[in-house]
């Protein structure tokens, strides 16, 4: 795919996000939220994209991280409940080694020294807007590529989604989970 038509893709899936969609259901009033914020995102270790390293690459994770992580709301947090992520760096999974020749700065080779990592402070706030639980985290798995995924997508974020999901199922208590506990 030529840049200008992976820059095309990007854009439309962009614009699409944003316009309503006909499919979606609408979303209950009190159901749990996620607010993703990137910090200082110039700083991020490895956030490289199919050869974009700026604004564009940053978009595109962006997104990709904040539907995965609305999609782990639903499934792990209580309605009215808010979920506040401020991501402090990103290493995606795997390098890219662009002396290799041209097209190469947009390859990405998989190696067991270049694990996923992600950085982050949370906050889960409850419905009333009080902090319930807060923290800092930097998430990493020395074996990526050995597991079986738990998520379906092919994403550019894969590893990373499947660190968002181990560590929301750990840190978490599904709603369901906790009612059912003596």
């Amino acid at each position: 795919m030529t840049p200008f038509l992976r820059l095309l893709l990007i854009a439309l899936c962009l614009l699409g996000s944003t316009a309503p969609s006909v499919r979606a259901a609408p979303e209950p009033a009190n159901a749990p939220k996620v607010k993703l914020t990137f910090v200082n995102a110039e700083k991020f270790t490895d956030v490289v994209v199919d050869g974009m390293t700026s604004k564009s690459g940053t978009d595109l994770l962006f997104s990709e991280l904040n539907r995965h992580l609305a999609t782990l709301a639903r499934r792990h947090l209580a309605p009215g409940q808010t979920l506040v992520l401020s991501v402090r760096d990103i290493d995606l999974a795997g390098v890219v080694e662009p002396w290799r020749g041209p097209d190469f700065g947009r390859v990405r080779y998989l190696r067991d020294t270049h694990p996923p990592r992600l950085a982050f402070d949370y906050q889960l706030l409850g419905a009333d807007g009080t902090v319930a639980q807060e923290g800092a985290e930097r998430l990493t798995n020395l074996t990526f590529r050995y597991q079986l995924s738990t998520t379906t997508t092919r994403d550019t974020t894969h590893y990373e989604q499947q660190l968002l999901t181990d560590w929301m199922g750990a840190t978490f208590a599904t709603p369901k989970q906790a009612k059912t506990k003596p």
